[in-house]
């Protein structure tokens, strides 16, 4: 059976790294320049057209759970730069063409969040807007920003995405978060940005599968809530082996059926996400809402890390704890997560 590994394995000997750079990733609220760099000459923000994707969906999930359980905002990170390409579905070749321009892929950033006001006639269209805790912002060289394009007074607009270069926008600080805190969000502004033809989309005239995007993402949190499960395990092990055997479990308040209600969890949370990376369907041919489907694995993922960390003798904001760490993690994910799933079906998903 493929196992839809192999941009993973481009990173495998990157996992390590990752892991013991978390804690320090964390205090410094940014994810290290190498790290970043050996991501991308992985290909994991690689921007590949639908006709050359094949299994680009089930790889980027793989790794993304991967990356994520050594470090939940590289996971994130990786989640939202890696699913770009099927928000660029939505673009005339034009977009894709002025995104190689540049040496190599450059990193976007996106937020969904239809906060920008699209103005004026197709060849001058101008762009104002402010838009929230946008992921990787800090790090990214363009920008897809939600927005409504306004041409009857009165009437909404048609919900759609602009490509915005980050000369063009103003960026506040990075947020300041308890957990991501290295996710790269920042508030993005633009004031009066011309907006050139073929870099503006129609969400809702031009079909694309937006649904990818929600399952990608909602990975990162199922794969930081699996190495919150791991990591917990692995010290249990050690603190029993300290004693010899002699320490009582209940002693370490290690509940083996809180433990395997997590482990249960998180194995469903993750089978549900794979089957639609892999483009299974239900065997009773029943209706399924995808959305639906990852809001569940999303708020599986935050249960079953509660529930590991309830295990835990450490307080929630102990930095040297990697369970308490990946546990802030997936409770701030769980927020952005849900509020990216719901703009992804209101823009047309």
């Amino acid at each position: 059976m493929h196992t839809h590994t192999a941009l993973r394995d481009r990173v495998e000997d990157l996992v390590p790294r990752i892991r013991e750079e978390a804690a320090r990733t964390e205090a410094e609220r940014r994810i290290p320049t190498e790290v970043l760099a050996a991501l991308l000459d992985a290909g994991a923000f690689a921007l590949v057209p639908a006709t050359e994707r094949g299994d680009r969906e089930a790889e980027l999930v793989e790794l993304v759970r991967t990356v994520a359980a050594a470090c939940g905002s590289t996971g994130w990170v990786t989640a939202a730069g890696g699913a770009v390409s099927w928000l660029l579905d939505l673009f005339p070749r034009a977009a894709w063409e002025r995104l190689h321009d540049e040496a190599g892929d450059p990193l976007v950033a996106f937020s969904p969040e239809t906060a920008g006001r699209l103005v004026g006639p197709e060849d001058e269209l101008v762009l104002n807007g402010r838009w929230t805790a946008v992921t990787g912002a800090a790090n990214a060289s363009w920008l897809l920003l939600g927005v409504r394009r306004h041409e009857v007074p009165g009437e909404p607009g048609r919900a759609g995405l602009a490509l915005v270069p980050v000369e063009d926008c103003e960026l506040s600080d990075p947020v300041d978060t308890v957990g991501l805190t290295a996710s790269g969000a920042q508030d993005v502004r633009v004031r009066g940005a011309a907006i050139p033809e073929g870099s503006w989309a129609d969400a809702e005239h031009r079909g694309a599968d937006l649904r990818a995007i929600g399952t990608i993402a909602a990975m990162a949190l199922v794969g930081s809530a699996a190495g919150a499960l791991v990591t917990h395990l692995d010290q249990s092990r050690q603190r029993l082996a300290l004693s010899h055997g002699g320490e009582d479990v209940t002693a370490i308040d290690l509940s083996p059926a809180r433990i395997a209600r997590a482990a249960s969890l998180v194995d469903g949370a993750a089978l549900v996400l794979r089957e639609q990376a892999q483009g299974h369907h239900d065997p009773d041919d029943q209706p399924r809402d995808p959305f639906e489907d990852q809001l569940y694995a999303v708020d599986r993922a935050v249960e079953a890390t509660a529930l590991v960390f309830a295990s835990l003798r450490a307080h929630a904001l102990d930095n040297g704890d990697p369970v308490a760490r990946l546990w802030r993690d997936v409770r701030v994910g769980g927020y952005h997560a849900r509020a990216l799933i719901t703009r992804l079906r209101a823009l047309g998903g």
